[in-house]
């Protein structure tokens, strides 16, 4: 094999060793490891997942319902200027975030016809803290500068990692019980990029082992790589802005939509199909279950909870939203505000007539409900009892309109209302008395 070809495949095979080593989401290592210091946990987190399952059955969120709204904190862990991101990319990742939850993002357009009908607005917004746990102003970023070059590891401990919520490395929490805390730092290792963020999914049911649960409330949060933070982010990786969406998704209580498992391994959302494993790549055709659920949807790619990237992620199912509201009224009932929105105001609908001031000798005429296409022409005219036309007055399509030009009539005039050319309506009106 000449050297020159052996070259580029060794640099071929490196690169590919890289690519299978950045892990999107730490998730499922992050469980190992609060296993490994609080046991039972996993089975806690399991216990809390299916009684908000059970409550989000008879939870559904429609136009009409409560906007829960989270504080966040954003913690901004840097050792050089490049971590260090700015106010402007963090503002950033808040509006996307805000998009995303409430599906008001722009490439909701790209949602496959399929799977429209089950995508759901979760009513979740999140707002930058005013005030600190002490009642001192805040923008809601803390900036803190740190001695370690990087918080990733190869290969990759959460216990290490978390030393980002720790005030000898990193940044305390806030009170995790009124704020969402999200730690942003450089989660490479050796210069790579392994881990983009993990979460804490929410625990504390009644039948946890004594008082451990306690000892994890300042691990609460998310925390994420700072090359996926924010719009335009000028380091910014394949999965982008959207990774954050995705761990809010752990931290709310979602799981992977493939179960980590595959196709026999469910996310409990009904309404999410089963996927062999999590997808890369922006693939509409992929049907990875096909070959053991033959009736089966297409992996649903365009689901926050899966492994694409960010371009093609742009909803949450309306179990998914169910869940996640289902876990903070029950779980994290402390951490948000509510609010319901007033319904709009009903239309004004006017009777259908013809109607007249004596005092200002003005006429105004009602066309009742129109339709919003309505393109009839319509008009008024006004007679002598004798029948002589005293004057004519094209009118807008408006359900309520003056009559224009009308000066100097006095007395009863028969008025004459015609739609294209067609009468609609006739009657008296006394003017100028």
């Amino acid at each position: 094999m000449p050297k020159q070809l052996l070259s580029i495949l060794i640099l071929f095979l490196s690169i590919s060793a890289f690519c299978q080593e950045v892990e999107q989401c730490g998730h499922t290592a992050y469980m190992e490891y609060l296993e490994s210091i609080n046991p039972g946990i996993k089975q806690n987190m399991d216990v809390t997942f299916k009684q908000a399952l059970t409550h989000s059955k008879i939870k559904t969120k429609t136009s009409q319902d409560t906007i829960h709204t989270i504080q966040v904190v954003f913690h901004i862990v840097h050792n050089t200027a490049q971590h260090n991101l700015s106010d402007d990319l963090i503002t950033s990742q808040m509006r996307v975030l805000n998009e995303c939850y409430t599906r008001t993002n722009p490439d909701t357009i790209n949602t496959r016809d399929i799977f429209k009908p089950v995508a759901g607005d979760a009513g979740i917004r999140f707002v930058l803290a005013t005030q600190d746990p002490n009642g001192n102003p805040t923008s809601g970023i803390v900036r803190i500068q740190t001695a370690l070059t990087a918080f990733g590891s190869s290969p990759t401990s959460l216990a290490l990692t978390d030393r980002v919520k720790q005030a000898t490395y990193g940044s305390e929490a806030w009170d995790t019980d009124k704020y969402l805390n999200i730690w942003v730092c450089d989660l490479s290792s050796r210069g790579r990029d392994g881990l983009l963020g993990y979460a804490y999914p929410p625990t504390g049911v009644d039948n946890w082992p004594g008082t451990s649960s306690f000892t994890t409330a300042d691990k609460q949060g998310v925390v994420l790589h700072y090359k996926i933070v924010g719009e335009n982010n000028p380091s910014s990786l394949a999965t982008g802005e959207k990774t954050a969406v995705h761990e809010v998704g752990h931290y709310l209580g979602l799981r992977h939509i493939w179960g980590d498992g595959g196709c026999t391994v469910d996310d409990y959302m009904e309404d999410t199909p089963p996927s062999s494993a999590a997808n890369q790549y922006c693939y509409p055709s992929i049907n990875s279950c096909y070959s053991t659920q033959p009736n089966d949807l297409p992996d649903m790619i365009e689901n926050y909870m899966d492994y694409t990237p960010g371009t093609c992620q742009n909803m949450f199912t309306q179990q998914q939203v169910a869940q996640m509201r289902a876990n903070l009224t029950v779980f994290r009932a402390t951490i948000f505000s509510t609010y319901i929105p007033a319904p709009p105001a009903p239309p004004i609908i006017y009777p259908f007539g013809v109607f007249s001031s004596t005092l200002t000798n003005d006429v105004f005429v009602s066309l009742g409900e129109l339709p919003e296409d309505d393109a009839s022409q319509y008009v008024i005219k006004f007679f002598t009892p004798l029948g002589q036309v005293v004057h004519e007055a094209a009118l807008s399509n408006e359900a309520y309109q003056a009559v224009n030009g009308i000066i100097g009539l006095h007395g009863a005039f028969i008025y004459q209302l015609t739609r294209d050319g067609e009468e609609i309506a006739k009657g008296k009106v006394v003017l100028g008395f």
